[in-house]
């Protein structure tokens, strides 16, 4: 648990609203885009219902909402901490206010909606790098290896693992550094806003005790001032469960750079990705459209779960004795003390949480998903509600009859659960957080189907090409 002391940088909440006339009749598809780490389904519908009573006739099904992952905005729920002090907002009353402000951005896009012409483009920027280390060895068999009960279990990979060590074999997976970029202007030929859309989440000082966009902070900055004060950017985290901005090694070759620029990382994103959006709509507004083509599939496919084993589930029997004989931190710091008292609270209700899982996964063998499919003209948009490993969202570019596809992860929440990590089977392998039992509803079984049912989706929107 986190106290905010005070605000860095503004959050926001970008909406986006698309509507056409088509030879079949009209469709549409709404985005909001929000600086959050995750969107509980309560709030997701909330959402959904404040825009309904004020708009009755707009199918509220065709809005998808997505979050840019950053770890410095409030949380939106109760429950996984201890409760909070007296006079501290609570997650729910931040979901309420969210909820408002989230629906009169989506109201306002729908009402504003005119004539407008778009254009697409692909760029390039270096800003997510892979973030799991592995090894020669397995590092649950190295003498100093401290096991965390209710948090995960490692063997030959580590999230942010040492790089320096002396059997340190490798990265585990690849970088994708491309920015599949969207413009759009309005009938006075003024660009209005630009969907940005990269393999990375909001990380880069997330564990500040403050409230923070992050790096989409400086990255709409950085576009404003080079594109004009009034340019919507509306970010959009392509799959990056396996991705964020540190680097594994290298990084005192990095932190020299930026200081002998005299700028943090964040400022640095902030120029790389303005500066691909620059120079791609140089190029990309040569090829400016009217009258494209819009379809939008709205989806719930069945998963299969990534089900416990039955050693898995002693495990977890052990961790909850373990983390329940815990007494009460005696630390005479109160800030430290409800540290490491929230810390146990989480781990022990990620225990409860997997043993619930084990308990009812015979029966419950499947996990429903809303997934979203999206045809603009010769690009299309798709999503999915997971930290999903970047090798997912490689399979469904390289197989997808569109000339860009945009992955977009942590876009609409699961009813009663939060999609958390979907990790590739070499992670699973490797385990680590990100890539073991606590981490994960869905494994990587599921992630093919999600690849598949995600490219069934878009060959049907493609059908008439």
């Amino acid at each position: 648990m986190r106290i905010s002391q005070g605000v860095k940088d503004p959050l926001t909440v970008t909406a986006l609203a698309i509507a056409a006339q088509n030879a079949s009749g009209s469709d549409a598809a709404l985005w909001l885009s929000g600086d959050t780490c995750f969107l509980p389904y309560y709030a997701q519908q909330g959402i959904r219902d404040a825009v309904h009573r004020q708009v009755p006739n707009l199918d509220t099904a065709k809005i998808i909402i997505n979050a840019t992952h950053t770890h410095t905005a409030p949380m939106m729920e109760d429950g996984s901490y201890p409760p909070v002090p007296p006079g501290v907002m609570t997650g729910k009353e931040y979901a309420d206010f969210f909820i408002e402000r989230a629906a009169q951005a989506l109201v306002e896009a729908w009402r504003g909606c005119g004539e407008a012409t778009v254009a697409w483009g692909l760029g390039q920027a270096v800003v997510g790098r892979n973030r799991r280390a592995v090894y020669f060895d397995d590092l649950s068999q190295r003498p100093d290896h401290k096991y965390h009960p209710g948090h995960s279990t490692v063997r030959f990979a580590r999230m942010y693992g040492a790089t320096n060590d002396a059997q340190f074999s490798h990265i585990e997976g690849y970088e994708d550094h491309s920015v599949d970029l969207l413009y759009i202007w309005n009938n006075r030929d003024e660009l209005t806003g630009v969907v940005v859309n990269l393999a990375c989440p909001a990380q880069e000082t997330g564990g500040l005790s403050v409230v923070s966009a992050d790096c989409w902070h400086e990255i709409r900055h950085a576009i404003r001032q080079r594109l004009g004060p009034n340019v919507f950017v509306l970010p959009q985290c392509a799959a990056a469960g396996d991705q964020s901005p540190h680097l594994l090694y290298y990084k005192a070759a990095q932190k020299r750079m930026l200081d002998l620029q005299g700028i943090d990382m964040r400022a640095e994103i902030g120029r790389r990705v303005a500066q691909t959006v620059e120079e791609t709509l140089a190029i990309a507004r040569k090829d400016r459209r009217d009258g494209v083509s819009l379809r939008h599939i709205v989806k719930e496919i069945q998963l299969p779960r990534r089900l416990i084993t039955a050693q898995e589930a002693e495990l977890i029997r052990s961790d909850i004795a373990a983390l329940e004989r815990q007494a009460p931190s005696a630390n005479p710091d109160p800030a430290k003390r409800l540290q490491t008292d929230s810390a146990r609270v989480v781990a022990l209700k990620r225990c409860r949480l997997g043993m619930e899982r084990y308990e009812r996964q015979a029966q419950d063998p499947s996990a429903p998903v809303e997934v979203h499919a999206v045809r603009l003209g010769d690009v299309a948009f798709v999503t999915n509600p997971f930290e999903l490993f970047l090798d997912y969202g490689i399979r469904i570019k390289a197989r997808s009859p569109a000339i860009q596809t945009f992955v977009v992860q942590l876009a609409m929440s699961c009813a009663g659960w939060y999609g958390g990590y979907l990790p590739t089977v070499r992670a699973e392998q490797g385990e680590s957080y990100s890539a073991n039992m606590y981490c994960n509803r869905v494994g990587s079984a599921g992630g093919q189907a999600l690849v598949e049912e995600t490219l069934a989706m878009l060959t049907d929107l493609w059908k008439d090409a």
